[in-house]
């Protein structure tokens, strides 16, 4: 019984260490801060996408001669398609808001009944 007691006495002495080192740490002007959700989500995102690119750059540096070159190409051409898509559906949107604009101008000044 004198070891559990022991035990406990050593667990609370240690967690005791850890909350005073973890509060030395602190800044004293800046408050206990959480991340919100969304930049939590948008920070793995984006550390998954450096990740992906490493491996695919280190997998690139791993080939040898012309299936490099290769490679290089197809990646190059994969991501000009992505670009171009995403370019057009940029031009898409701006096309139907600019449609949008120029419908509602012309109910308003055709379609709307005029105050008299």
């Amino acid at each position: 019984m004198s070891q559990t007691d022991n035990l406990e006495e050593r667990f609370r002495e240690l967690e005791r260490e850890v909350m005073g080192k973890q509060q030395a740490n602190k800044q004293p002007h800046e408050p206990d801060k959480r991340a919100e959700p969304e930049f939590a989500a948008v920070s793995q995102g984006v550390d998954a996408a450096k990740t992906s690119l490493s491996s695919l750059i280190d997998w690139v540096n791993s080939l040898t001669g012309a299936t490099k070159i290769a490679a290089i190409v197809v990646i190059g051409l994969v991501a000009f398609t992505i670009l171009n898509f995403v370019f057009k559906l940029v031009t898409a949107a701006i096309s139907i808001g600019i449609l949008a604009l120029v419908g509602f101008i012309l109910y308003k000044v055709f379609f709307e009944p005029n105050p008299k």
